[in-house]
This record gives C-alpha cells, structure tokens and sequence, in this order.
C-alpha cells in the first residue's frame, strides 16, 4: 500500500477541516473545568465499560445523541455543571459531592 495521492490527501484534509474533535484539559484549567473533564471521562468509561454506544447511552441518561456526543468529546461549554453532575449521578446514583 502506497502513500495516498494529492487528491486523497485534499479530500481527508478538508474533511477535517470540518470535523471539531475532542478537547482536551487545558494544562492551566482550574478546579472546576478538571471537575468538568473528570465528569465527561466517567461518563465516557460507563459507555465502555457497559459496551454501549452513544444513542444507547443517551438514552439510558435522557439525552440526545447530539448532546452525548458533545459530551463525549468534552465540548461542554453549553452544559451547566449542575447538568452533568445529574448526568453522572446517573451512573453512580450514590456520589456525593462534598465541598471543602
């Protein structure tokens, strides 16, 4: 198999262009962004873990396809943090969250 050609490589690029990706943790965030993050990995490892997919588990958390997926790609600037701590409570019905 050979390197792909100009118009092969044109065609992936501009696709990309279009795609947003996943975000990562910023090496500056704060408490509550890396609070935020580890939501949306634990979210993302229950998914794994329980071998389901994104509409399985947007419906198992009431969600739309679109909103998990955004969760699963860590673009959560639309969710409070209220949101996803409900969400998360939802795979782990008994966390508390406990401030200091």
């Amino acid at each position: 198999m050979g390197f792909p050609s100009e118009k092969e490589l044109a065609r992936v690029r501009s696709k990309l262009k279009k795609s947003d990706g996943f975000l990562m943790l910023s090496p500056d965030a704060d408490e509550l962004e890396r609070f935020r993050f580890m939501i949306c990995q634990e979210l993302l490892k229950h998914a794994n873990q329980h071998e389901m997919n994104a509409v399985e588990m947007a419906k198992f958390l009431g969600i739309t396809k679109a909103d998990m997926s955004r969760i699963f790609n860590h673009r959560i600037t639309r969710f409070s943090t209220d949101k996803l701590v409900r969400l998360y409570s939802k795979i782990n019905p008994d966390y508390r969250l406990k401030v200091a």
